[in-house]
Parts: C-alpha cells; structure tokens; sequence
C-alpha cells in the first residue's frame, strides 16, 4: 500500500464510542516495526459547500468508490495492517495533488 490508495477498513468515531466501515485514503505507511497506515476519511456525505480540508472526489475506474465522496483530509488516524477489509481503488494524479496540497497545508 502507498499514499493516495484507498482502503476500506473501520473508522473510529471522534469519541472514541464506535467504529464505522468506510473508504479511506492512505497518508502514509508509517516507519516502525509495526507497518501500520496513516489515513484520511472519506465520505459520501457531500456538503453543499466543502470546507477548506475536504476535496471533492467523483466516482470513476481508478478509485471504485460507488458514489461522488469527499476526503476529509483532517479526519487522521492511525490503522493496523489487519484492519484493512480491502484496497478499493487509489486516487488518480490529479486528486493525489490536491490531496497532497491540502494535507501539507494542515500546518502553517
């Protein structure tokens, strides 16, 4: 797995209390012992006007994402390996550049 592919895999609620299956795009693989992946969520819930973190993403071959979705690119958390349900697709060139623009943008 790399940067920009999208999994399915277990979302915590920001609580703490649950756990939701959704898509999530892949920061990062991180660099210990344990391999685990930094990842944004994504959701089908589309405001009618996105705020400054999220991108809008259409549904198309290389993501597999059955509907128009959006990444929430402060929405971070931290996976294990075993938790990842499957690989739907990845992002395409185009949406990897905004993703990394905006998440390099989260600080400063």
């Amino acid at each position: 797995m790399k940067s920009g592919d999208i999994l399915l895999l277990p979302f915590p609620f920001a609580e703490l209390t649950n756990k939701k299956v959704r898509p999530t795009v892949v920061v990062c693989k991180t660099q210990d012992k344990y391999k685990d992946f930094v990842v944004c969520a994504i959701s089908s819930v589309v405001p009618k006007s996105l705020g400054k973190n999220e991108i809008l993403l259409q549904p198309d071959k290389q993501n597999n994402l059955r509907a128009v979705s959006i990444i929430k690119v402060d929405r971070i958390f931290t996976a294990k390996q075993e938790d990842v349900i499957a690989k739907l697709g990845e992002l395409n060139k185009a949406d990897f550049e905004i993703f990394k623009k905006k998440f390099k943008s989260l600080i400063g």
